[in-house]
C-alpha cells in the first residue's frame, strides 16, 4: 500500500509544506543570483546583503540561509568591504546567471 497523506504528515513532518519552502529557497536563490546578474552588468560587482535583503522583500538570516547555500555551490562569494557583508558572483555563478537570461 502506498502512504497515505496523514502517514507522511506524521512521519516527515508536511511533506507538502516541506516541498513548497523548498521550492521557495529555491526560487529565492534564483532572484537573488538574477539580482547580482544584473547589478554586475550595471559595473557594480559587489552588493551589500541590505540591499539584496530590500529588494527582494526578505529577512538578513533568510538571506544569510540562502547565501550559504550559493555559497557552497561556489556560485556567490560574501566579504566584508567597508564594514558591511557585501556578496558577488563567482565565475561559475556568473555563467549560471547569464544562462538563465532570457533573450
Amino acid at each position: 500500500m502506498l502512504l497515505d497523506q496523514d502517514n507522511v504528515n506524521q512521519e516527515s513532518g508536511d511533506f507538502a509544506s516541506d516541498h513548497a519552502q523548498l521550492d521557495q529557497s529555491a526560487v529565492l536563490m534564483l532572484g537573488i543570483l538574477e539580482l547580482l546578474h544584473a547589478e554586475h552588468e550595471e559595473g557594480r560587482a559587489q552588493v551589500s546583503l541590505a540591499v539584496i535583503c530590500k529588494r527582494l522583500g526578505i529577512r538578513m538570516s533568510t538571506l544569510q540561509r540562502l547565501m550559504t547555500a550559493l555559497s557552497e555551490q561556489e556560485l556567490v562569494t560574501v566579504a566584508t568591504h567597508k564594514e558591511r557583508l557585501v556578496a558577488s558572483l563567482t565565475a561559475s555563478g556568473e555563467e549560471i546567471s547569464r544562462a538563465l537570461q532570457v533573450d
